[in-house]
């Protein structure tokens, strides 16, 4: 099973790798522009083919960059609807420049819940034709806040089952709790199961953000937390990876940075809880300096 996190991008893409490779891990998620901006930066050829290259020569199985925040594919504002558009397809193309396997995107806010899903559905028709994968675009679930479409399994894969091109699923758990899936319950860790299995298929299920939750399940709340810290808790999360992470290509973790000691901790605690799942390489004493950017 490959495992990793997300990763700051300060000081150019290939930083990512070296603070992957420093903590022994064969996964990674990255943004690759600044996500609370619009503002675009234009990536060198020469640290894109940098990128590449470490990538193969540190062992990075699997790369997701997550698409930044600003962009609402399922904006009702005409003007935010196409900008947020035209930014996915841009950053799509940067990843497909960097190999990348994955593009991790939000579904969207929308008061009118059906007709953003129409609107989100539309939006992966026409980029999926103009620029089919690889890398894979993956709706990942959300915790139903503020409008959020995507917390409620059964109709995000209904727009998965939808697309005329393959598109997968990222499934967060910390999300997947605060939307009231509680993690914690054999009965509801079933139901998620066979939402999915109903809709796109367990097929489709290609990342997990494995992340533990700071506040209550059925909350609406996204704030992730600590690997076994939080109110999904260690057991919780061990019983998840059991009955999903078989289907997955990787795992990532997107727990909150404070200190340095952080990653190397919440990476100690995910072998930990996924040592049945496969054999995972130990982790390489974190250097100075710490990445920041940790959502």
């Amino acid at each position: 099973m490959n495992l990793g996190m997300h990763f700051s991008i300060a000081g150019g893409l290939p930083k990512a790798l070296v603070l992957a490779r420093r903590l022994a891990c064969t996964a990674l998620q990255i943004f690759v522009q600044n996500p609370r901006s619009w503002r675009w930066r234009q990536v060198p050829a020469q640290e894109m083919a940098i990128f590449r290259q470490q990538r193969r020569q540190y062992g990075i199985n699997i790369v997701a960059t997550h698409l930044s925040y600003l962009p609402n594919l399922a904006a009702a504002d005409e003007p935010l609807y196409q900008r947020s558009w035209e930014r996915l397809q841009a950053e799509l193309a940067l990843a497909q420049d960097l190999e990348v396997d994955y593009l991790v995107c939000h579904p969207g806010h929308a008061e009118d819940a059906a007709a953003g899903y129409q609107r989100l559905a539309a939006g992966l028709a026409d980029v999926l034709a103009r620029q089919p994968p690889p890398p894979l675009i993956l709706l990942e679930n959300t915790a139903g806040q503020k409008n959020e479409l995507g917390a409620d399994l059964r109709a995000l894969g209904a727009i998965l089952s939808r697309c005329p091109l393959p598109i997968g699923l990222c499934l967060d758990t910390a999300h997947a709790f605060a939307a009231g899936y509680n993690l914690r319950r054999a009965d509801h860790r079933r139901r998620l199961r066979q939402e999915i299995a109903r809709g796109p298929g367990l097929t489709a299920l290609k990342l997990i953000h494995c992340n533990d939750s700071l506040y209550p399940c059925g909350s609406r709340r996204d704030r992730h937390w600590h690997l076994g810290q939080g109110c999904i808790g260690r057991r919780g999360l061990q019983k998840f990876l059991a009955q999903f992470a078989g289907y997955a290509a990787a795992i990532i973790l997107e727990t909150p940075k404070k200190t340095a000691a952080d990653d190397p901790r919440n990476l100690s605690t995910a072998r930990a809880l996924a040592s049945g799942l496969g054999e995972m390489p130990a982790a390489i004493p974190p250097g100075p300096g710490p990445d920041g950017g940790r959502r």
